[in-house]
């Protein structure tokens, strides 16, 4: 099933973090060190919630939720849709949702994505930079648009998968 492909796939990583780890990679071992400082073995859920923060989530349990379609907690998102590589790039940010579909909808190359409980509205240029534009297209303008309104949806979970895959390295 497709809305539970990220998740797996976030499974792997976390058991081929922790395989690193417990041989010595220092990479990997680099990556963990920022919520895991003892000199006890590294764990799955520490890898878990290791990838869950590079996603911009505060742990594995808000990400697994936010992933799955289950969050409870639908005011915070976290910063998944969001990269330090569109710092440069022209976003318009509400606290407001409300505002923010009102301004979505003064341009049909302007889309809505979560940032935490707020919202930003962005171009082409900044779906591009995540690697979301190409293949995400269609899923784009099955969803109006918009990444809030679409939460939980086929295209939305299709987008997640993108958005995942597209990470090299989390």
């Amino acid at each position: 099933m497709i809305m539970n492909r990220s998740i797996e796939e976030l499974k792997i990583r976390a058991n081929k973090l922790q395989k690193s780890a417990a041989s010595g990679d220092v990479a990997a071992l680099k990556q963990i060190r920022r919520i895991h400082t003892s000199g006890e073995e590294v764990k799955r859920k520490t890898c878990l919630n290791t990838l869950a923060l590079g996603l911009g989530f505060s742990d594995w349990t808000a990400a697994r939720d936010f992933l799955s379609g289950d969050a409870s907690d639908v005011q915070n998102r976290g910063t998944f849709w969001y990269s330090p590589k569109c710092t440069t790039l022209l976003n318009h940010w509400f606290v407001d949702y409300a505002e923010a579909c009102e301004f979505l909808e003064k341009s049909s190359s302007y889309f809505l994505l979560p940032y935490k409980n707020q919202f930003i509205v962005v171009d082409t240029d900044y779906l591009k930079t995540l690697e979301l534009w190409e293949s995400g297209n269609g899923n784009w303008q099955a969803m109006g648009r918009n990444a809030v309104k679409g939460y939980n949806t086929q295209p939305w979970h299709e987008l997640i998968w993108l958005r995942i895959s597209s990470l090299r390295t989390v």
